[in-house]
This record gives C-alpha cells, structure tokens and sequence, in this order.
C-alpha cells in the first residue's frame, strides 16, 4: 500500500506523538517499538485509509472536480465537470464517453501546467485572486473521489467519473427568479403565455425543450447508470423538482433496488413542497434502499436561499410553512439521512440570510445540518451583488458572519467559504449602473407577469 496517497506530510504533523517515526519513515513502513504507540499509529492509519485517497494532483490550479465530477443536463444535451461551468453539447453516438468530452479533456490539461480553464472556472479563480477560500479549495480535501486511473497514472486526463451530477427534466412547481424555462415547466408556460422578452441588456426567451431527443438521451443515462452505478460514489438527482420527475425517480430507484451500491451516497435536491403522496412514495422507497444496504446514506439538500416573504418573491410558488415543516422532519431522522441547505446568493437573498442561518441553527440542535452556497449563475448575470458598491452589504456581510455556528469542524469549514464570496464583493466599490438598470427592467416585467411588486420588499435595491 502506497501510504502517501492516503496520508500528507501535513496530516502527519497534526496527529503524530512525540515518539512516533519521522513522515518519511512512517511511509517507508518503519513500526515504533513500543505496542502502544503501534496501536496508536494503526489507529491512525486506519481512520485515514476508510476516508479513502487524497486526490494526487497539486498544481496551483488543480481542480478535483474536473477529474471526479460529471454534470449532465439533458434538457439541453449538455455535460461539464461542475454545475458552475459552461457545459458543452455531446452527441447521442459518444454518450458513454460524456465525462471526458474534449473540453473536460483540455480543461484538464491546462490545469495540469497550472493554468486556468475558461468557462466558469473564472467562478473560483476571482475568489482565490481576492484572497478568500474557493469551491475548489475546499472539494480538494475530500478523501476518497480519486479516479481509478490516477493510481497508476497521476497525470491521466481520460478517467471514470466517481460523481455524476443529473439534470433530467424541466418538471417544477416553482419559478425561481434566477431559473430558465429549460429548468422549470413553470417558467416555461410562464415565458410562452407571455412570449419573448427583450428590452436592453435583458432577455427572457421562450425555450422549446427538444422533447424526442432529451428522451433518447434520458433512455441511454439509465443505460449507463444500469452498467456503472457500482463505480460510483455520489449520484446527483435534480431538477426542475425531482420528487416530481417520475420517470427519473421511478428509474434511478428500481437501478438501485436491482443493483446494491453500498458505497454510493444518493442525493436528491427539492424545494421540499411536492404533494404528500410524492414524497411518502419516494423517501419511503429511498429509506428502503438504505435499510437493505443498497446505498451508504442519503443527502437531502434543500434547496432555499434566505427567509420570509423575500423567499417567497425570489422562489415564486414557494410555501414556507411546508418547507419548514418538511425540514423539521428531515432533522429528526437518524443517521440513514443526512441534511443539507443549498443556497443561491443574489442581491435579493442577501439581507434575509441570517434569519434562514438561524433557522438552520435552530433545527442544527437535532442533527448536524450542511450548508453550501453560491452566487447566481452565470456569474456576469445582473442579479449578482458584485453590480453594488460594496458599501451595500457591508453590514450584511457581517450580520451574516456573526449568524454562522462554529461549534462543528464542517460548519467552521462553511465561515471561510462564505468569506470568499464577500471577499470578491469587496473588490467592487462603485454601482455598475447599466447592470442595476438591466436588474430593475427584468424585476419590472417578472412584477408585471406575476403580479408583485419588488420596490416593496426591495426597496434598497431602487438605487
């Protein structure tokens, strides 16, 4: 056994007794000579051995997520190495083949002489550049996601995803401010009674989901994942809403019911407001699956972005009142389930956050709840904060800091990654006018479709 894939000279330095041999040595298989710093070592080893492999590239930009990771949106026909990069088309004939595209395949390559891809890797580039902790930082001290190649090869760029990330259909009950009609049906029927929209820098298109072939391309995921399901190690169900995506909960379900994966840890994202009958049906299946050792555990992630009625303006269609009480329930199950919130930062999520951070501390008190975030995408889109002078948010920022729990290691891990993202906010000090004048015409007219009125619950952003 190769002990340096498992073990760093750093986490050596943090755990190693005052008698235990030096890094070099402990790798070279040098055992103490007393039985109770060897029982102390053993433990050691084994703790970092069930973690699994540190991923083994370290140049300055080496990004594990290209390596590991695989989303697919089959609404568009598209897949890239992370839901925050561009994606590409990939044809029906190399569907197999969709984790190394010849993007992913040159995205690779750059990072392996240390250099950017463009594309959405910009995401995390402008946060390090600004001195804060990126995605990419942190998803590089997850332990066992290494690709079977790299054992053998530690610079191979055509590899086996251990994490694939799916987008099926466009089914939702919602219709989120910052979502397309190509991820919500709701926006979709929204966008054709209304028709196309531009004005300005603003552009709301009536999309036409390509029925035929995201059906094709549906038929052939469930292929794959029959035939390599095993291999992985997270799976990633989204939507739209998944709870009512049927042909995809019904199909990825009965995959896992005939092919035990004990290794795999099954995620599914929702907005927690699907009917009764959905829910009982598929977590009642879900929870199944655990009991019989056909998954390790299942992820939970909901998916809100701050508290009250500015929540319900930014998630259209949203009941808080089931969100919570859903919530509630998902933090009093035991360990077969693990909890998580996944939220989008815009300007109009900002100012509320501390209330949802202490909703999740609140219910913290039963289980350990995880929390990720992120800016809107695309990352130039004008509803990201950065088109404000910083001196907006600046007591946010620290409302929001002070809100944050610190009494786990993983929520420790969360403060400087919100760090990051007020780190880039910083960098900006003076309003992009044209970009506030976009968000104001596109508030406007989601105001004049719904019925709402955004300078009421806004009124800072009427600048």
């Amino acid at each position: 056994m190769n002990i340096s894939r498992y073990i760093t000279p750093d986490d050596y330095a943090v755990w190693a007794g005052p008698n235990w041999p030096t890094y070099l040595a402990f790798v070279a298989g040098v055992q103490a000579s007393k039985p109770e710093i060897r029982a102390e070592m053993d433990e050691f080893l084994q703790k970092y051995i069930q973690q699994g492999e540190q991923f083994p590239i370290d140049t300055a930009t080496a990004c594990q997520s290209k390596w590991t990771w695989s989303t697919i949106w089959l609404n568009k026909l598209s897949t890239a190495s992370c839901h925050r990069v561009n994606s590409t088309t990939f044809d029906l004939e190399n569907f197999d083949d969709f984790h190394n595209t010849p993007k992913k395949l040159a995205d690779r390559t750059l990072m392996l002489n240390g250099q950017w891809p463009k594309g959405g890797c910009e995401y995390c580039r402008d946060i390090e550049t600004s001195g804060g902790w990126s995605d990419r930082q942190h998803n590089l001290g997850i332990r066992g996601l290494t690709p079977i190649e790299l054992e053998t090869d530690p610079t191979a760029i055509r590899v086996s995803p251990r994490i694939v990330e799916i987008f099926a259909q466009n089914t939702c009950n919602l219709a989120c401010i910052y979502c397309t009609g190509d991820l919500s049906s709701k926006i979709e029927q929204e966008n054709k009674k209304f028709g196309n929209f531009e004005s300005g820098g603003v552009s709301i298109p009536v999309i036409t989901i390509p029925t035929a072939a995201t059906q094709e391309y549906f038929d052939r995921f469930i292929s794959w994942i029959d035939k390599n399901v095993q291999n992985l190690v997270r799976l990633h169900l989204l939507g739209g809403e998944t709870f009512i995506q049927h042909e995809l909960m019904n199909s990825m379900l009965t995959v896992l019911e005939n092919r035990p994966s004990p290794n795999l840890e099954l995620c599914v994202f929702s907005n927690l407001n699907v009917p009764d009958k959905y829910w009982d049906l598929y977590i009642g299946r879900i929870k199944d699956l655990h009991s019989r050792g056909h998954i390790r555990c299942f992820d939970l992630t909901a998916s809100i972005d701050c508290w009250g009625p500015e929540q319900q303006y930014v998630r259209s269609g949203l009941n808080l009142q089931k969100f919570e009480q859903r919530f509630a329930w998902a933090s009093e199950q035991g360990t077969w389930l693990r909890l998580n919130v996944n939220q989008t930062v815009t300007s109009m999520t900002i100012k509320t956050m501390p209330q949802l951070i202490e909703k999740i501390k609140y219910y913290s008190k039963n289980k350990h709840i995880g929390h990720y975030f992120q800016f809107c995408s695309p990352n130039e889109s004008f509803q990201h904060p950065k088109i404000f002078a910083w001196d907006l948010w600046k007591d946010d920022a620290e409302r929001i800091l002070a809100a944050m729990p610190t009494d786990t290691v993983d929520q420790q891990e969360a403060i400087p990654r919100m760090q990051g993202l007020i780190s880039l906010l910083k960098q900006h000090t003076t309003n992009n006018v044209n970009a506030i004048k976009n968000l104001h015409t596109y508030l406007d007219e989601l105001d004049r479709r719904r019925s709402t009125n955004w300078r009421t619950l806004f009124p800072y952003l009427n600048t």
